[in-house]
């Protein structure tokens, strides 16, 4: 007896903590301080949790499990989602998940799924109930309150990552404030229903403290939820007190006070009026930026429409960066957002409709929709009054979160949260208990032994490899610290190594591992200014070289379907090509990988285009050759390569027409073919049947410049600027040809703005810094918007301001 309450007491500690860290939880040591240590707590308490009550089992030598419908939706979903990873088009950030894809990867799937069994049959499932709800206002208050004082900027958690507008402990403000929402209609419900005998709430000191804790959610979620002003989140609010207001209606005996409905009226007002007009608060909260509705569900389609297989499994969890990458809307090109991979779409059941397909989709909704039925009717028909006070509260929450993951995206907390309140809802709706003695079947207890050890080998094993997992998280998040801090290329290279020998499946730490090599490379070359490289040295440039090619292509084995590997992989090419031979057709051939993974994104084709440029030029060098054969193949290379390189550019341009590095590109290529005049005049054609076309107008004006007629260039820069006044390397240049006038008043005023619209931006930075010290250049300056390679988001992305969507990116804020 002694051994069973022991068990039955882990089982219900785990709950409890579960309900309380996994929304406050974090560490510092991960370069994810948020989803990689909230998803280690998970596997390793849902552990803790499942050992405990199966061996409570053993231990009493009785099995006993709750019987009921609801137990097959989330065992089919599961083996949905098994099958959707064997057939991913990813492997490690499938199983496990990684870059912001831990809430949906498979480990965590499984565990949520094994989390709801263990809290539907938790012994004493009321006052559990009770003990998780009190741990989740506490946890609520905790994360909300450090929160909402981050967006004031009052208070930061003394870190450097906690030292950004919006920083919570739950994931993007978004996030932040759907947790919020749901745990303060937990509360409300909550009080709503509460009267002077001890119920839901405790009595005494208990109660005071647990009434303060939802007087506070209820304040502080509300001051989030309008500083986010997050136009879906008050459609969750609207219809959630319209949930309260139903049960107030058929249950009112249920209601002590009727006075207190008041209180989800106002929300209710306040959800109105904030849904069609801005936010009266400003606190600075950045804006999270995601695929629109449309764009997520045409992305759905195109991976559904790939074949049965994709149709009924999707892309595998954890895959929307590919699928958006593949897919994604041309339009999206004409947004600040045009080289960004969104790794979600809008909503999360559009996010598990295209990676788990869908059967997986629609399991997952039968699954919740099954939870939300039966709790639906437990609380119609149920008599006890302390029953109906858990369950309403329960379902109040639940409601908010459900409806919250059809309009929203997910994180681990919320994933958690949805499946947590599923399973304890689940435990007050299932009454039927099935209960064997193992005395009377031995061959049942045998196989409940031996599934008992089963479990735990599987338990022991992941967590091992959880274990080794978090720790190559550690080596790699030192060495980006490393790096950061100036450390030299070797120290970084060997704490990348160290999480590459911890977790040798995770493409990430093999792609940087690939970049550090070339940066070590490319500074001894610099360091050697031109001079020849000492025989020790060329051997070290020459192993490092050798080391980043083996790591980037290590990285596109591991998941070949990742464009950012692709990209790097090509990048080491290119950089090698004056000293690898053959490395223009690797470098090719890797470019030519990432355009079919993202035929969308034009930097791809201008990547194609400056190999074929650098190979024109080398063939150019070569055409003075003494042997006549040779020097006349060499030409026909440059002509050739020329041709491909235009052919490149033009086709960046057609999917991108104001992009600055294609127009650049190609006015060098069509200096190099000696036509210039003949583009000017064709561009000067068709600017005048498209006046308004200002990506037309911006490259002509940069073929002005590559011709020196400046007069020329500045006005119709000018006439850019006077359509489009944010316009970022039209002001870019623009200031540069002020310069060539001498013009220093207009240059920098033309800068200032160039840096208002790209914070951050070192190198306009440092121009601004120049010109305000009254320093000139007469040199035209490479295109701001330039990237150093492909950006992946990990997460939704958080901008300090909106950009012009076009119907492709919202910015998911009801502020205009």
């Amino acid at each position: 007896m002694h051994t069973t309450r022991f068990f039955s007491s882990l089982t219900r500690w785990s709950v409890y903590l579960l309900f309380f860290l996994t929304p406050t939880f974090f560490l510092p040591w991960t370069s994810n301080v948020l989803e990689v240590n909230k998803q280690m707590l998970l596997v390793l308490l849902t552990a803790v949790g499942l050992m405990a009550w199966l061996g409570s089992m053993v231990v009493q030598k009785r099995l006993t499990f709750k019987a009921g419908w609801l137990n097959l939706p989330p065992a089919l979903f599961l083996v949905s989602a098994l099958v959707s990873s064997i057939g991913s088009l990813a492997g490690y950030q499938t199983w496990v998940g990684q870059a912001s894809q831990e809430y949906t990867s498979f480990l965590t799937t499984a565990v949520l799924v094994f989390l709801f069994y263990v809290l539907m049959n938790v012994r004493d499932e009321v006052p559990v109930a009770r003990g998780a709800v009190m741990a989740l206002f506490a946890s609520a208050a905790t994360s909300g309150i450090l929160g909402l004082l981050s967006l004031c900027g009052w208070f930061r958690l003394p870190f450097d990552f906690a030292n950004v507008a919006g920083f919570n402990l739950v994931g993007t403000i978004n996030g932040f404030a759907a947790f919020l929402c749901a745990v303060m209609f937990m509360g409300v419900a909550a009080w709503m229903v509460s009267d002077k005998k001890p119920g839901l709430l405790p009595d005494g000191a208990a109660g005071v403290a647990a009434r303060a804790l939802i007087a506070a959610n209820v304040v502080v979620a509300l001051l989030v939820m309008v500083a986010a002003d997050v136009s879906s989140l008050w459609i969750v609010s609207a219809l959630c007190v319209l949930v309260i207001a139903a049960f107030g209606f058929f249950r009112a005996a249920s209601f002590p006070d009727p006075r207190r409905f008041a209180l989800p009226l106002f929300v209710l007002l306040v959800s109105v009026l904030l849904f069609f007009f801005r936010t009266p608060l400003s606190l600075n909260a950045p804006v999270v930026v995601s695929p629109s509705y449309g764009a997520s569900w045409d992305i759905a389609k195109g991976v559904l429409s790939e074949g049965w297989p994709r149709l009924i499994a999707g892309s595998g969890p954890g895959t929307y960066a590919f699928d958006y990458s593949l897919l994604r809307p041309n339009a999206v090109n004409a947004t600040i957002f045009w080289n960004t991979h969104f790794d979600r779409a809008k909503s999360h059941v559009l996010t598990l409709l295209t990676t788990f397909g869908s059967a997986g989709a629609l399991l997952w909704l039968v699954s919740m929709l099954a939870v939300g039925a039966a709790g639906l009717a437990r609380l119609l028909r149920q008599k006890d009054a302390a029953a109906w006070q858990t369950a309403f509260v329960l379902f109040s929450g639940w409601f908010a979160l459900f409806v919250t993951h059809l309009f929203s995206s997910s994180n681990v907390t919320l994933s958690f949260l949805l499946w947590g309140l599923s399973g304890l809802l689940a435990a007050e709706c299932a009454r039927t208990v099935v209960e064997t003695d193992f005395g009377r079947s031995p061959r049942l207890g045998l196989a409940a032994s031996f599934a008992f050890v089963l479990v735990a080998v599987g338990v022991l094993a992941t967590l091992f490899v959880s274990g080794g997992r978090y720790a190559a998280e550690m080596a790699f998040a030192k060495a980006v610290s490393q790096d950061a801090s100036g450390a030299d290329a070797g120290t970084v290279i060997d704490t990348v190594n160290r999480a590459v020998s911890l977790n040798p499946h995770s493409d990430v730490y093999q792609r940087n591992l690939a970049s550090a090599y070339l940066a070590r490379a490319r500074a001894t070359i610099n360091a050697a200014a031109g001079k020849d490289l000492p025989a020790d040295q060329r051997a070290s440039v020459s192993n490092d070289i050798s080391a980043a090619v083996n790591a980037a292509k290590r990285a596109t084995e591991l998941e070949p379907n990742n464009v950012s590997d692709w990209s790097v992989r090509a990048m080491i090419y290119r950089d090698v090509m004056p000293f690898v031979a053959n490395a223009e057709d690797f470098a090719a051939a890797t470019v030519l990988q990432a355009v079919a993974l993202e035929p969308g994104n034009p930097a791809h084709q201008v990547d194609l285009g400056r190999i074929q440029l650098a190979v024109a030029e080398r063939a150019k060098q070569m055409k003075g050759a003494e042997n006549a054969e040779f020097a006349a193949a060499a030409a026909k290379g440059e002509t050739d390569n020329l041709a491909a390189a235009e052919k490149s550019f033009l086709a960046a341009i057609a999917l991108k027409s104001d992009y600055a590095v294609a127009h650049y590109y190609l006015a060098a290529t069509y200096e190099r073919e000696g036509r210039m005049d003949d583009a000017t005049t064709r561009l000067e054609a068709l600017r005048a049947a498209a006046p308004n076309d200002v990506g037309l107008g911006f490259q002509l004006a940069m073929l002005y410049v590559r011709t020196k007629e400046y007069d020329a260039a500045r006005a119709e820069l000018e006439r850019i600027v006077q359509i489009q006044p944010n316009y970022s390397n039209a002001l870019w240049y623009l200031a540069s040809l002020y310069e060539l006038k001498g013009d220093h008043a207009k240059a920098l005023a033309a800068v200032t703005s160039v840096a208002k619209l790209n914070p951050g931006n070192a190198d306009v930075a440092s121009r601004l810094a120049k010109l305000q010290a009254g320093e000139t250049t007469v040199q035209m300056p490479a295109p701001v918007e330039e990237p150093s390679s492909s950006s992946t988001v990990e997460g939704e992305v958080q901008e300090d301001a909106p950009a012009d969507g076009q119907g492709v990116v919202d910015t998911d804020t009801n502020s205009p």
